[in-house]
Order: C-alpha cells, then sequence, then structure tokens
C-alpha cells in the first residue's frame, strides 16, 4: 500500500486545485520557509482523523481554510484527498479488495466535517478504522513533524507506549476493549436499574394482587348479574323477535300480493293497449274491405251497365241516368248524416278529454293529499321516537338518580363509622420516649464534633508531612540527578582538559577573573601549553615561559596572577567594551593593543572580532573549578536532604499512627452516635407521625363533617329530583296515549289517501281508455266519409260517361264475380275479429275492475301490517338500549338470540326469580366496597413486566459473562502481541542506533512488569559517554535517537508510508550522511516523502516537489523526477 496521488483545493496556502503525484519510493519537498512546505504534511494529518487544531498550528479547525490573501478573497470550504495503491488487500475490512483507495474530508466555514472513502459517506470513525494495525493515524510514528522528533524523546512512558502499541497492532484491540469496558459499564448500570426496578415492582405486585382478586370477584359479579338482566329482558326481546317474525312474514306476503296485482295491472295494461291497437287495425281493415267491396260492386255495375248499355243504350239510359242521380243523392245523404255524427263525435271527444283533465287533476290533488298526509305520518313518527327517546332518557336518569340515593345513603353509613372509628383514635395516648434519649446524643455530638476536629487535625498534619517528605524526596531525586550530571560533565572536562594538557602547562599556572577567562584563551591560544621553567632547555622543542615581569597597570598581565606571565601581555590594553576600543585604536603605538572582554581585539591597523566556537582551556578549567565547587555543595545538599528525609519518614509514621487511631476512634464514635441517632429517629420519627396522624385525624374529622353535610344535602336534592323524575315520568307516559293515537290517525290517513289515490288513477286510465275509444271512432268515421266522398266523386264520373255512349268496350263479368265473392268473405272474417276483440276488451275492463278492488284492500293490510311493525320496532329499540346500558353489544345480542339452543328457556323464564337473583347479586356486588377494576390489567401488565424484567436481568448477567471473557481475550492477546512486538523493536533499536551513531548503544524498558498498565522507556548512550538517559543528550543526539527508534518500528510494522519534516535540520553533515543511508536502505520496503533544505537529502530523492510561493499567501507545486532530468542532462 503506498500514497499515490494529494488533491488539494482551499487547504492553507493551497488556494487552487493542485495535485501531488508520488511517483518514487523517495520523494524530497523543498522550497524557501515559509512556501507551504509543511501544509502537505499537515494536510495528510487532517485527513487521517486529526481533531486537535494545536497539531494543525492553528486555534480552531476553520483555520485550515484559505483565509484570503492581498489579491484573493476567502474561501468557503477547504478539501483534501489521499489516494492510496492497494495492490496486496493490505487494508482490512470491506474496503480491502478495492485496488485504489480514496479518503476525502472536507470542512466549511460553519465548522461542519465531512468524510468519504472512494466517494461514498462515512464518519471520522470510519476513517480511523480503516487505518488501524496499518501504522497510519493522525498521531501515528509514520507522520514526524518539526518537534515530533524531540516530543518522542522526551515524551512519558505511557505516550511512548502509543507508538509501541501502533507497531504492534493492538490499538484495534484497544478501541475494541474500550467498547467493550463501555457496554461492561453501561450493562451493569442497567442491571443496578433492573435491581431497583424489580425491588419497587415486587412490592407493587403484591398490593395489585390483592386488588386484582377484589376486581375478579367484582367482575363476576357484575357479569352474572348482566346475565340474570340480559336472561330477563332477552325472554321478552324473543317473543318480541317472534312476533316481528311472523309480522315481517305476513308484511312479505302482501308486498309480494301487491307486487303480483301491480305486475298484472300493468300487463292488463300492456294487452289492453294491444287490444285496442288491434281493434283498431281490425276496424281499418273492415274499412279498406267495404271499400274494396264496394269498388268491385262499381265496376261490376259498371261492366253490368256498359253491357247494357250496349244492349240497351238507346232504351235505358235515361233510365240509368236517373238512377245514378238517385244514387248519388242518396250517397250525398248518407255523408251528411256521418258528417252529423263525426261532428258529435269529436264534441264527445272534446267532452272526454275535458273529462281526462279533470282526473289528471284529480290525481294530483290526491297524490298531493297522499304526501302531505306522509309528511304528517313522519312527523307523527318523529314526535313519538323523540318521546321515546325522553321517556327512556328520563327512565334511565330515574334508575341513576335511585342508585345514587341508595349510594349516598350508603356512603352516610360509612361516613359515620368512620367518624367513629376516627374519634376513638384520636382519644388514644399519644406516647413516645424520645425525650429521654435527647441528652445523651446530645453529648456524644459534642464528643463526636471534638474527634471530628481531632481527626481533621491530624490529617492535615499527615498530609503536610507526607507533602513535606514527597517535596523532601523530590528534591533529594533532583539534588541526586543533578549530581549525576555534574559529575558526568566533570568527567568529560577531564577527559577534553587530559586530552589537551600533557604535563605542568602555563594553563595552570595562570590566575584569571571569569569574565576574562575567554579573551584570554583567544591571546595566548597555543601559549597555554608552554612549558613554564625558570631558565630555557634549548634541548627540548616546543614553547617555553619564563619568570614574570613586573606588569604595567591597565594591561592583561596586570589582571593574571602567576609566577610564569607571558611579557607581551603587557603591551595589550584592557577596555570595557568594543566603542572604547575603537575610540582607543588610533592612538595604539607598534607592538601593542586593545582587548574587550567579549573578545574583541584591536591592533594599530588590524582587528581580531567576536569570539571562537568551542570554549578556550581556560574557561574549561574555570568551568571545573566551578563544578567542583558546586558538586561539594550538592553533596553537602543531598546529605542535608537525606537527613530532612529521615526526619519527615519518621515524624509521617508517627502521625500516620496517631491518624489511624484517631480514625479508628472517630468511627466508633461515628458508629456508636449513628446507632443512638438511629434509635432518637425512630422514635422521635413514630412520635411526629402520632403528632402528624393526630392532625390528620382531626383534618380527617373535619373533611368527613363537611362531606356528611354535603352528602345530606346531595341526599335531600337526589330524593327531591327523583320525585320530579317520577312526577315527569308519569307525564310523559300520559303524553305517549295522544301521541300513539296521533300516529295511528296519521297512518289512516295516509292510508285512506293512497286509496284515493288509487281510486283516482284508475278513473283516470278509464278516462284515457274512453278517449282513446271515441278517437278510433272519430277516426272510422272520416275513412267512412272519405270513403263516400269517393264513392260520389266516382259516381259523377259514370254520370259523365253515360252522356257519352260507347266510350268503354264490354268486358267479361266472371272474374269480377268471383274477385267480389272472395272480398266479402274476407269482410266477414274480418267482422268476426273486429267482434272478438270487443269481447275480449271487455273481459278485461271488468278484470281490471277486480284487481282494482283487490289492490285498495292489500293496500290497507299493508298500512296495518306496517303500523304493527312499527310499534313493534320502537318495543325492540327499547329493549336494546336496555341491553346497551348492560354492556352487551347489539351484534352479540343478536348472535345470543339467533343461537339459542333452547329457545323455549327464554319463553318460559321465570321472570320473578331472575329479578330476586339480580337484587342479590346487586347486594353482594355493593358489600365488595371501592373497586379498582384497573388493577387486573395492571396486575397482569406488572406480572408481564416482572417475567420481562427477570429475562432481562439473566440476558444481562449472561452478557457481562461474555464481556469479561473478551475482555480477557482481548487482554491476553494484546499482551502477547504487545510482547513480541517490544522485544523485536528492542532488537531492532540495538542494532539501529550503532549505525546512526557510529557506535553506543541504546535500549527500552518497561515500567512495570503488567503489560497492560507498563510504560515505555527509551534508554540511550552515545559512543564515548557513560548518560543513559535522554535528558542529557543534545538535540542532534536526540533526533539521531528518535529516528532510530522509527526506523526499528518500520522494521517490524512498516507504514504504507513515512512523512519527514525537516527531521535532519539538527543534525550536522556526517550525521546527515547517515540518516540518508539509512533512509536509502529502508525506502525498498517503506515510501518516504520528506521536506528538507539539506543539500545532502535533497541529492537522495529520486523525486523532487519544489513549493513555490510566487504570488503572496499562494503556494503551488514544481515538480521534477531525478531520474528523467539525469537522463536528460546526460543526453545534452
Amino acid at each position: 500500500m503506498r500514497l499515490k496521488l494529494i488533491k488539494l483545493a482551499g487547504f492553507k496556502s493551497f488556494v487552487e486545485p493542485t495535485r501531488i503525484e508520488f511517483s518514487a519510493d523517495m520523494t524530497a519537498v523543498v522550497g524557501p520557509n515559509g512556501c507551504g512546505k509543511s501544509n502537505v504534511i499537515d494536510a495528510v494529518r487532517w485527513v487521517l482523523g486529526e481533531s486537535s487544531a494545536r497539531h494543525l498550528r492553528g486555534e480552531n479547525m476553520t483555520d485550515v481554510i484559505f483565509n484570503g490573501s492581498i489579491n484573493r478573497s476567502p474561501h468557503g470550504r477547504a478539501s483534501v484527498e489521499l489516494v492510496f495503491d492497494n495492490p496486496h488487500n493490505r487494508v482490512p475490512g470491506e474496503f480491502g479488495r478495492f485496488t485504489e483507495i480514496s479518503v476525502r474530508r472536507e470542512v466549511l466555514r460553519d465548522g461542519s466535517n465531512h468524510y468519504q472513502i472512494n466517494g461514498q459517506k462515512c464518519r471520522r470513525k470510519d476513517v480511523t478504522d480503516l487505518f488501524l494495525g496499518t501504522g497510519l493515524g493522525p498521531r501515528s510514528y509514520a507522520i514526524i513533524e518539526q518537534g515530533t522528533v524531540s516530543r518522542l524523546v522526551e515524551s512519558r512512558p505511557a505516550d511512548l507506549k502509543l507508538f509501541m502499541e501502533e507497531a504492534a497492532g493492538v490499538s484495534r484491540y484497544k478501541e475494541r476493549r474500550r467498547e467493550t469496558e463501555q457496554r461492561i459499564r453501561h450493562t451493569q448500570e442497567n442491571l443496578e436499574r433492573l435491581g431497583d426496578i424489580r425491588s419497587e415492582l415486587g412490592s407493587r405486585l403484591e398490593h395489585l394482587k390483592a386488588q386484582a382478586e377484589t376486581a375478579e370477584r367484582y367482575k363476576q359479579l357484575k357479569s352474572r348479574s348482566r346475565a340474570a338482566r340480559a336472561e330477563l329482558i332477552g325472554s321478552e326481546l324473543w317473543a318480541l323477535e317472534t312476533r316481528l317474525g311472523e309480522a315481517k312474514a305476513e308484511l312479505t306476503q302482501a308486498e309480494q300480493a301487491l307486487a303480483a296485482l301491480d305486475a298484472k295491472r300493468t300487463q292488463d295494461e300492456g294487452r289492453h293497449v294491444t287490444l285496442s291497437v288491434a281493434r283498431q287495425e281490425a276496424q281499418a281493415e273492415q274499412a279498406s274491405r267495404q271499400q274494396q267491396i264496394f269498388l268491385g260492386g262499381q265496376a261490376i255495375a259498371r261492366l253490368e251497365q256498359q253491357q247494357l248499355h250496349q244492349t240497351e243504350l238507346g232504351r235505358d239510359w235515361q233510365a240509368r241516368r236517373q238512377a245514378l242521380g238517385e244514387r248519388i243523392e242518396g250517397i250525398r245523404a248518407q255523408l251528411a248524416s256521418q258528417q252529423e255524427q263525426l261532428t258529435e263525435g269529436t264534441l264527445k271527444g272534446e267532452q272526454e278529454s275535458a273529462r281526462l283533465e279533470q282526473c289528471e287533476q284529480l290525481l294530483t290533488e290526491q297524490q298531493g293529499l297522499r304526501l302531505a298526509a306522509g309528511e304528517q305520518l313522519e312527523q307523527a313518527r318523529q314526535r313519538q321516537q323523540q318521546w321515546q327517546q325522553q321517556l327512556g332518557q328520563l327512565q334511565g336518569q330515574l334508575n341513576q338518580t335511585r342508585a345514587q340515593v341508595n349510594g349516598l345513603q350508603e356512603l352516610q353509613a360509612k361516613t359515620r363509622l368512620a367518624r367513629l372509628k376516627l374519634e376513638d383514635e384520636r382519644a388514644g395516648p399519644l406516647g413516645g420516649k424520645g425525650e429521654s434519649l435527647q441528652p445523651g446524643l446530645d453529648a456524644l455530638a459534642s464528643e463526636l464534633e471534638c474527634s471530628r476536629a481531632r481527626h481533621a487535625e491530624l490529617e492535615q498534619q499527615w498530609q503536610a508531612s507526607v507533602a513535606r517528605h514527597e517535596e523532601c524526596k523530590s528534591q533529594q531525586s533532583q539534588q541526586s540527578s543533578l549530581l549525576r550530571e555534574l559529575e558526568a560533565r566533570l568527567t568529560t572536562l577531564d577527559q577534553i582538559l587530559g586530552e589537551q594538557m600533557v604535563g605542568a602547562t602555563l594553563a595552570d599556572r595562570l590566575q584569571v577573573a571569569p569574565e576574562w577567562a575567554q579573551a584570554l584563551d583567544k591571546v595566548l591560544g597555543r601559549w597555554l601549553t608552554a612549558q613554564p621553567s625558570d631558565e630555557c632547555n634549548l634541548a627540548q622543542n616546543g614553547l617555553w615561559i619564563g619568570p614574570s615581569r613586573p606588569a604595567v597597570e591597565g594591561t592583561l598581565a596586570a589582571r593574571l596572577e602567576g609566577a610564569h606571565i607571558p611579557a607581551f601581555l603587557n603591551a595589550i590594553w584592557l577596555v570595557e567594551d568594543r566603542d572604547a576600543a575603537l575610540a582607543r585604536q588610533p592612538g595604539l603605538l607598534a607592538g601593542e593593543s586593545v582587548l574587550t572582554p567579549t573578545g574583541d581585539w584591536f591592533g594599530p591597523n588590524w582587528a581580531d572580532l567576536g569570539q571562537g566556537g568551542a570554549l578556550g582551556t581556560l574557561a574549561l578549567l574555570g568551568e571545573r573549578e566551578r563544578l567542583h565547587t558546586e558538586l561539594a555543595a550538592g553533596q553537602q545538599a543531598l546529605g542535608l536532604l537525606n537527613e530532612q528525609l529521615g526526619t519527615a519518614d519518621a515524624a509521617r509514621a508517627q502521625l500516620h499512627s496517631a491518624f489511624e487511631l484517631s480514625q479508628r476512634t472517630l468511627r466508633e464514635q461515628e458508629l456508636q452516635w449513628q446507632q443512638l441517632r438511629e434509635a432518637w429517629s425512630l422514635r422521635e420519627g413514630k412520635r411526629q407521625e402520632r403528632l402528624q396522624r393526630l392532625g390528620q385525624l382531626g383534618e380527617e374529622l373535619i373533611r368527613l363533617d363537611k362531606e356528611q353535610a354535603d352528602e345530606a344535602q346531595r341526599l335531600a336534592a337526589a330524593l327531591q329530583q327523583l320525585e320530579l323524575d317520577e312526577e315527569r315520568l308519569g307525564e310523559l307516559q300520559e303524553q305517549g296515549e295522544p301521541l300513539t293515537e296521533s300516529l295511528q290517525f296519521a297512518q289512516e290517513r295516509v292510508t285512506h289517501a293512497e286509496r284515493a289515490v288509487e281510486e283516482a288513477r284508475l278513473r283516470r286510465e278509464q278516462q284515457q281508455a274512453s278517449c282513446q275509444r271515441w278517437q278510433l271512432e272519430q277516426q272510422n268515421q272520416s275513412q267512412l266519409i272519405s270513403l263516400r266522398e269517393q264513392e260520389l266523386a266516382r259516381l259523377g264520373l259514370e254520370l259523365a260517361e253515360l252522356k257519352e255512349p260507347g266510350a268503354t268496350p264490354g268486358q267479361d263479368l266472371s272474374p269480377l264475380l268471383v274477385e267480389q265473392r272472395n272480398l266479402e268473405a274476407l269482410q266477414l272474417a274480418c267482422h268476426q275479429r273486429l267482434a272478438e276483440l270487443e269481447r275480449q276488451l271487455t273481459e278485461l275492463e271488468q278484470a281490471r275492475s277486480v284487481d282494482h278492488k283487490q289492490l285498495v284492500t292489500l293496500q290497507e293490510k299493508l298500512a296495518t301490517l306496517r303500523l304493527e311493525r312499527e310499534r313493534n320496532l320502537t318495543r325492540r329499540q327499547g329493549l336494546h338500549e336496555q341491553f346497551e346500558e348492560l354492556g352487551v353489544r347489539l351484534v352479540d345480542l343478536d348472535q345470543a338470540v339467533l343461537i339459542a339452543a333452547d329457545q323455549a328457556v327464554l319463553i318460559a323464564a321465570d321472570r320473578g326469580k331472575l329479578r330476586q337473583e339480580i337484587q342479590t347479586l346487586e347486594a353482594q356486588v355493593e358489600a365488595l366496597g371501592a373497586i379498582n377494576l384497573a388493577a387486573l390489567e395492571e396486575y397482569e401488565e406488572a406480572k408481564t413486566r416482572s417475567t420481562y424484567l427477570e429475562n432481562q436481568c439473566q440476558d444481562l448477567e449472561q452478557a457481562l459473562e461474555t464481556l469479561s471473557q473478551a475482555i480477557k481475550r482481548i487482554d491476553k492477546e494484546t499482551q502477547i502481541r504487545f510482547r513480541d512486538t517490544f522485544d523485536k523493536v528492542n532488537e531492532d533499536l540495538k542494532s539501529l542506533f550503532p549505525k546512526v551513531f557510529g557506535g553506543g548503544s541504546a535500549w527500552l524498558e518497561l515500567t512495570s512488569d503488567d503489560l497492560l498498565e507498563a510504560g515505555v522507556s527509551i534508554m540511550a548512550r552515545p559512543p564515548g559517554k557513560k548518560n543513559a538517559t535522554i535528558a542529557l543528550l543534545s538535540g542532534g543526539e536526540k533526533a539521531l535517537t528518535a529516528l532510530a527508534l522509527v526506523f526499528a518500528i518500520f522494521r517490524l510494522n512498516p507504514a504504507p508510508f513515512c512523512l519527514l519534516d525537516e527531521v535532519d535540520a539538527p543534525l550536522d553533515e556526517v550525521n546527515v550522511g547517515r540518516f540518508c543511508s539509512l533512509v536509502k536502505e529502508m525506502s525498498s520496503t517503506v515510501q518516504f516523502v520528506y521536506i528538507s533544505h539539506n543539500k545532502v537529502s535533497m541529492e537522495m530523492a529520486e523525486q523532487l516537489v519544489g513549493v513555490t510561493m510566487q504570488e503572496p499567501g499562494v503556494s503551488r507545486i514544481v515538480s521534477v523526477d531525478i531520474g528523467e532530468a539525469v537522463a536528460l542532462a546526460e543526453q545534452n
């Protein structure tokens, strides 16, 4: 798994969307100070879940958003995305199957953070869990920033252990252990709460059980009472249902008969219309046949006349003409007669139409009367229903008033009995012996306060002694550390001075003030190693100093003490500072010079400014003397501290014994006082309870007196209301008879109105039939008149033909005679059919009259049956309301009545026995007193809840045991993995430390034997030094030690990558080379991204990523591949 790419947008100085690709194993991020190189490290740490703004170099988390510059406005959000290659599926969990994993974090100005893994929204915990055990994290050993090195080596053992645990991969175990401990804590809290709830529920169950038994007894009695009432009412209801069933059957039969009569009437009307139409058709056919016969007779007569005309034309034409004239006159007379009949028929038809309109109007009036009667009937029914409802309500109110009167009378009796009991209880003695315990309690309380004061004083003295002991111990530890440090520094100085000076030298013979020691070292230089002697030995090479000469005041020689002082020091004048030296420089002679305490040395035409980088021999000697003095003083102070520590130990032991004795005494006195206090409290509580009870009894008696008076008033009001209700009931019962009579009268009016409507409808139908007959007769007369007119026209034509003899030739009469006989036969058949239709119409009219009479009779019967049914339904409604008062649903009631196995029992039920049984059951219910009907449900609920809580308690105990076993397994696995990791890291540290330092040794130590609680300390001893603690190392040595530890961890559990931020800054060139060699060696397994200003580190990188800030406040990336650059340079 490797870091492939970083995408930044709006993060700190990376304003614009920026991509940083890491294609090599060793990538160096370079650039000038302040260009934003460290922001790359901060971006990685931020995405991995860093939640502390301090570790991101800010005050709050929104400081990572670009805050604007001179030319750019602030951004509203910042986002960073890390893209990883995961070819070996090293990442655990569901995302381990992906070959590329992207982790993105975004923050808005309002402080809201959003995380994504492969484009899916997630939590910060999901990101942390994604990298558990891989060595990656916001504060893991894979990210080493500026200052992290010193914090790593100087961290507490507990903090250093976190790095070891991350390397061991037990961080996920610790997270699981923390979650398991949290579950255990919650489970224990739940168990405690369950215990309290079960305790309270147990006492409540006992109380509810007694109430539930009483309530169950009450329900049984009430059920039996309701059953008896239902049986009593059911007997009446069953008989009523029987009567309703019979009436319903009769009503159904009557309605069916009425429907059959209506159907028959409709059929008869249809048949009447059919017969009327057939009669009209027969009449039309008869007229047509008559016309054909008439025309045939005319044709025959015409032919006869033609024949006669042919034979007797000359003799008979005058007689024929006379006959035709007579025939025409006869036809005209018939035509006039038929015209008169037609006129009379029209007048009669108009009269019949007028009578039909009168019938229609009468029918409309009768229908209006029937509607009015129906409305009156409906109003009468509504008034009767209202009366029945008022009657039922008043009966219910009357029953309630009676029950209230009975209840108030019983409540009065109970109130009197309770008042007598309370008066007896209040007359009892008060009692109580609490006063006798009060003096002893007060005395013991005074002793207890004195003991507490003594105990508090001893506790303060003991704590003060403990504090003094700890202070002495701390001072002893500090003094011991100081002495060890002084001894180490003296040893180092002795080694240095031993290497610089062999034998007696000038430095040993000179004594100078400390402020001039460094300047003297600069002036004398190698003369400090000269051999002092009174005579010069020419046979020996080297420097020689002879006896001193008189010193010139104001020169460097005057500040020295010793027998051998170089003479040239008399030419070196001393001044306070550089300004004084510059002022004196122009007046110097040849060979003279001026020197300042800071080492600035001026000659007539030359100057040597500043001091050297290292301490001189004289400074080292002065430092050694000072260290010897401090060491002696420290040893003396350590002895005094040891004596003080011994004294403090003795005083602490003595105070501890006194404190424990005082504590035992105090506990005994507190126990005795508590027992006495409990006894007094118990008695005082009983006394107070008695006093409170007496007060309550007084208040209860007052309340009972008030309630008794109120009950008396309510009883009187209830009795008065009872009388009023009974009077009102009588009035309503009296009002019920006229309402019933009014209903019957309205029903009769409806029946009469319906009968009148039927009669009017029948008369209208008869008048319609009569009108239809007259209309047919008028049509027949009109047809006959038309025939007569046609015959008259024919005769006129024939008469005209007689005036022209010879116009028509003679014909044979035989076919015409045969045809005429056929037409007469058809005319006879048509006349017979018409007579048959007239007969059928007459019979149909008679049958319709009979049906109308039957219809009127059935309607009257239906009205009577419906009125009876309404009465029975009203009675049944009253019985249903009584059932509803008993709490019986109508559906259950209907089913009970329908499925009764023995209905004779309901009919033959002894109502007297049932009423007596009901009274007995009601008396038993009243004897039970106040009933809590909800106790049954509450008891069942409490019992169910108790069982549920018991099961929950068992489940929680089992879960607690499971969690404890899981803790043990986690601890065991953690110890094994941590021990194995500690040993391996320790071995790698021992092998890497000599490589980094070129020698020396380092190792890890546990602060205790308990691997779960022990911290980790690092011990280091660079080559040539005896110190073993990190505190004594220099900055560069601490950095190398931390790098050795980090690389040792990387060897064991290499993180996917390692980020180094200027860790080579405190190293010199030699150590930088070692550091680079070690990084180069480990880059085969670990990807390194480091920030550096060192040229050697830059040369080692395979890829350079440059960060520039040409625009103020805005960082940009410039990437260079070293391999490609070298190849390009070789080609050129």
